[in-house]
């Protein structure tokens, strides 16, 4: 399993995990409820300041699950999505966001989670997860699906992705899936996808190969 560094706070009605390094600053949360979450403060997080339902709503808009929750007062957890969409993020990651199973190059299982942020420009220190690197090595892709009428179609029903990581090689998805814009425009829909992680490939978010010419390195 992978070790993640993760903060839990503790409420009466909810407790708050905060796992650091997948954290992007997105900043939903702040924006969402600024009276429980503020970094100005210390601890960060007050569980109490706002009901329970409110927090895990918030909570469930963090795109890289850097937050989750537990309910204390036999509140619903969290739920699995009913489909499993990979969203691109103009000069940015890829959020994933479904029944998601990561896993080793040998196939071995990592963690499983419904939300993840993926590093799509291979700079990131904290791989597979974005840690905005993209912005200090100036990734440019737009986020836009090429040639979408001939890879669009194929099944998108609920069931475990199982995400790969290959060694200093690309995303091996495996899976019902739907990949999404930047523009919020689905135009993949299927079951198996090699997805670029070097930043290098001319067909994103499509692996090309140029990995091995990129000389990209992962974890």
């Amino acid at each position: 399993m992978l070790r993640e560094r993760i903060i839990p706070y503790r409420g009466k009605q909810i407790i708050v995990r905060f796992t650091v390094d997948r954290c992007t600053h997105v900043a939903e949360c702040l924006l969402g409820l600024p009276d429980v979450f503020d970094t100005r403060r210390q601890p960060w997080v007050s569980p109490d300041a706002a009901p329970p339902d409110e927090v895990a709503e918030v909570i469930e808009r963090c795109p890289t699950g850097a937050l989750h929750y537990k309910r204390l007062d036999g509140g619903p957890e969290e739920s699995i999505p009913d489909r499993n969409a990979l969203t691109l993020v103009q000069n940015g990651p890829l959020y994933a966001k479904g029944d998601l199973m990561i896993e080793s190059a040998d196939g071995t299982p990592l963690f499983r989670d419904t939300r993840v942020g993926f590093c799509r420009c291979g700079a990131s220190k904290r791989k597979p997860f974005c840690d905005n690197r993209h912005d200090l090595v100036d990734f440019e892709e737009r986020g836009r699906l090429q040639d979408t009428a001939s890879r669009a179609g194929g099944p998108s029903g609920k069931g475990v992705l199982r995400i790969r990581l290959t060694e200093n090689g690309p995303l091996l998805l495996s899976g019902p899936m739907e990949i999404v814009d930047s523009d919020g425009r689905p135009g993949f829909r299927g079951e198996h996808a090699s997805l670029c992680r070097c930043g290098a490939s001319r067909d994103h978010p499509f692996c090309d190969g140029s990995h091995k010419a990129a000389g990209f390195r992962s974890e």
